[in-house]
């Protein structure tokens, strides 16, 4: 006999519908009809017997109408929005970092094991699903659309702006909560080596240069933005991709 109930916490749900996916057979991946369907116990008490009965077809807005709801009743954020958060959804989030000293690790051969108390510069980082990136911002400002973001400086980031996560203890959601975890994460974690083929930084001398000169001290009270590459893309740009990664045409 199969149990069709679930518990969602102190509350038991009985299955009252389902919905039915009707796809090409050369092709299941690709869904092109889906229908709402009843379920009903046609059975007895002493022997249930759970039936998919007649349904009716189901059009998108319905589709889209449900599952907005069922966000709304799961991953509720009410959540009070500070000026650093740019957009947040409940698999994305996006927000920026003034500038500032932070520690950070260094685990390599060209600088040794060292650590300081660096300057960093104004940084975006963007949460979207199992994937993080984070950008450097041009000036000390909350980033509009039209903000031309620049390479973040820093080993551990492949070219495509994705973080490395190596030995980076990261939260697993998007929350306003979380962000202080997300950024320790990230300036916790040692800094190995440059990722890619893409210079990050526009020192005379690379990108080793740089970072010794800043542990080192006496050079720089603030970071120096001059070093910052430009990643030709905007906000905006970031924006698109994020929302195509969320699964919008």
């Amino acid at each position: 006999m199969y149990d069709f109930s679930i518990h969602a916490g102190d509350t038991r749900l009985k299955l009252t519908g389902a919905l039915l996916l009707y796809s090409n057979p050369n092709d299941a991946s690709t869904i092109t009809y889906v229908t709402k369907n009843e379920v009903r116990d046609v059975g007895t008490p002493e022997a249930p017997n759970q039936q998919i009965m007649g349904g009716s077809a189901i059009t998108a807005e319905a589709l889209i109408a449900m599952f907005e709801q069922l966000t709304k009743t799961h991953s509720l954020n009410t959540d009070i929005l500070p000026e650093n958060v740019v957009s947040i959804s409940a698999e994305h989030m996006v927000w920026w970092l003034p500038e500032g000293k932070r520690r950070a690790f260094f685990n390599c051969r060209e600088l040794g094991q060292r650590w300081g108390n660096l300057p960093h510069p104004p940084l975006l980082f963007v949460v979207v699903k199992e994937s993080w990136y984070i950008f450097a911002l041009p000036k000390n400002e909350r980033p509009s659309g039209e903000t031309a973001l620049c390479h973040a400086p820093y080993f551990n980031v492949n070219d495509n702006h994705s973080i490395c996560t190596g030995t980076a203890n990261i939260p697993r959601k998007a929350a306003v909560s979380a962000i202080p975890d997300w950024e320790d994460g990230f300036f916790d974690s040692e800094f190995t080596h440059p990722n890619g083929r893409i210079k990050k930084a526009s020192h005379p001398r690379g990108e080793y240069a740089m970072w010794k000169e800043l542990l080192d001290g006496g050079v720089y009270e603030t970071f120096p933005m001059q070093y910052l590459v430009p990643a030709e893309k905007t906000l905006s740009d970031v924006m698109v991709e994020v929302r195509k990664k969320l699964g919008a045409k």
